[in-house]
């Protein structure tokens, strides 16, 4: 059953592999219609918003994007709606001295002339109204997961390419077309971009096990502007108290079903909530299990949820937007993913989050979770192992 059939219940209780070949020559026209566009910007506010908690790859595309923008005196502003809450998130903002503005109520939108979204798969922000009545353009939308079902985004630019396994490749190769001769060594601001693209890269496409050949083109484009022992001190693994607590819950609730692992970690802080994604990736490598989800309720406000799959007959995106369904509050899918092996969702807990029994809530909330999954891969009950 969808989410979209359980929404009465949750609001009365309570939200294939691809081809790896590419056509590298869309790179050059993809990145001279991009050139055009900036021309015409030229001297523009440039917001950049990033949706989610940021990550490596949507961090990294981010600052590409303003990069290439510097040439036309466009000022570019990174937006984020979420703290960066993974430890090689905060490594990366940290050791590269990355800004990222969070977004506070009254933010002012009337200092831009333009914003763009990069790395994520929904066209529409929180802040979709307050873009339209200031007249900030949707200049520019770029991705590497599948089309939204929705419709093609109403961005000047878009390049939405769902047979390249990270946004930070996408960049990469438009970066490659402005520079063909390389960045410069002796420029701290290349260096430190180059550095987060190959995190980006990297961290995307499972250190290249998953990447595309235009992965592969932008790494070897990037590698001699790197800092690699930066990207080492970013990717050495920390696991906090509060993780390694989520890891240990995930593994006591865990529920099995066929090659499907399922469970939750309970209540979570925002902070700690990329625990989420490295449960479920630890799930998934159990003997016998190709595909997990875990979910978590963050700071008591919303279901936030990992999905991982080592099969290649199950598509993250199909799987997560057919599971979750759709909210018939704004239309939008709870759910979705790239086309290999990794998604996400979120659900609003709506009035359930002033609830003072937050026990039964979670019970609530498991039961919605668990339901729509086992109707889902048509399991009327579920069978522990």
């Amino acid at each position: 059953m969808a989410i979209s059939k359980l929404e009465g219940s949750l609001t009365t209780i309570s939200e294939g592999q691809s081809d790896n070949r590419i056509d590298l020559s869309s790179s050059s026209r993809e990145y001279y219609k991009l050139k055009g566009l900036l021309e015409k910007e030229r001297g523009n506010s440039h917001l950049i918003i990033l949706q989610g908690t940021p990550d490596p790859d949507a961090i990294s595309s981010a600052m590409a994007l303003g990069f290439l923008g510097m040439p036309y005196g466009i000022e570019a502003t990174v937006l984020c709606f979420m703290a960066v809450s993974h430890q090689e998130n905060r490594a990366l903002v940290k050791k590269l001295g990355i800004k990222l503005t969070v977004y506070e109520q009254g933010f002012d939108f009337a200092n831009y002339d333009i914003y763009s979204i990069v790395d994520s798969q929904k066209p529409s922000t929180p802040v979709d109204k307050q873009l339209r009545e200031e007249g900030v353009r949707f200049f520019a939308f770029i991705d590497h997961h599948r089309p939204d079902p929705a419709g093609v985004p109403y961005a000047s630019f878009v390049d939405i390419r769902d047979d390249a396994a990270s946004t930070a490749g996408i960049m990469t190769s438009y970066i490659e077309q402005a520079y063909p001769a390389g960045l410069d060594l002796g420029d701290p601001e290349q260096v430190i971009m180059a550095t987060a693209l190959m995190h980006g890269i990297r961290s995307d496409t499972h250190k290249f096990i998953r990447a595309s050949l235009l992965d592969h083109q932008a790494a070897s484009y990037l590698f001699p502007s790197v800092a690699h022992q930066t990207i080492e001190l970013i990717e050495r693994k920390i696991l906090t108290a509060a993780m390694l607590e989520m890891l240990e819950q995930a593994l006591v609730n865990r529920k099995a079903i066929d090659n499907i692992i399922y469970s939750d970690v309970g209540f979570v802080r925002a902070i700690d909530r990329d625990g989420i994604p490295q449960a479920a990736e630890l799930l998934v490598t159990r003997e016998g299990i190709d595909t997990a989800l875990v979910w978590g309720i963050v700071d008591e406000k919303f279901i936030d949820g990992s999905f991982r799959t080592r099969s290649e007959m199950i598509n993250p995106d199909e799987f997560l937007k057919g599971c979750l369904g759709i909210s018939p509050q704004n239309g939008e899918y709870y759910g979705g993913g790239n086309s290999r092996d990794k998604g996400g969702f979120q659900i609003p807990l709506g009035f359930l989050s002033q609830f003072d029994d937050k026990e039964q809530v979670y019970a609530m909330a498991k039961t919605i979770i668990e339901r729509s999954l086992l109707d889902y891969i048509g399991k009327a009950s579920e069978t522990d192992r």
